[in-house]
């Protein structure tokens, strides 16, 4: 029977050390203003915005231009065509925008502004300032990706020293309570 109660004392040592642990991670990244869970969603967000931009850039932006086909010569036909070349220009920037959304750093009136050039472009078949903005648009994306490896690693370095953090204070109230509390 002594040899069950030993079982048992090990086994609420070790639960009891686990659960004093969690309460500690959750009160030192309360103090220090870190919302835990906030930031395992986040990492999760970045990642999927990552693989967007990942996508575009890899062959998404060259497969939408394909789509629209050759450029038309007749005046008609040409500005429909930058049109639809603005179009996808615009939705590959939102992109960009969404980024910028999750770093709180959108402005509404750049975001506008380049919308209206864009229209302006397009109403006059203007396709090589498309193009010049095709080229703007990419340089964006990859700045955003950029961004978005930073953020994401500065977050999993954070996650991953709380995990350190819970083991280490996990060993040490084990201990604790091996030889001082529970004994």
């Amino acid at each position: 029977m002594s040899i069950l109660n030993r079982d048992v004392v090990v086994v609420i040592k070790f639960v009891t050390s686990c659960v004093t642990a969690a309460f500690l991670i959750f009160f030192i990244s309360a103090i220090s203003g870190e919302d835990l869970y906030k930031n395992q969603k986040s990492i999760a967000d970045l990642d999927r915005l990552l693989t967007e931009i990942s996508t575009e850039l890899d062959g998404g932006i060259e497969m939408r231009i394909r789509q629209l086909g050759e450029v038309p010569e007749v005046n008609p036909y040409r500005r429909f065509y930058c049109a639809e070349y603005a179009k996808e220009l615009h939705e590959i920037s939102y992109i960009t925008e969404k980024q910028k959304i999750a770093f709180d750093s959108f402005n509404v009136r750049d975001f506008e502004a380049k919308s209206r050039r864009l229209v302006s472009y397009s109403e006059t078949g203007d396709l090589k300032s498309l193009l010049d903005e095709l080229e703007i648009v990419k340089r964006e994306l990859k700045n955003s990706a950029n961004l978005i490896a930073k953020k994401r690693q500065k977050l999993v370095r954070q996650r991953t020293a709380y995990i350190v953090l819970f083991f280490v204070l996990w060993l040490v109230t084990y201990f604790y309570y091996g030889r001082g509390i529970l004994r």
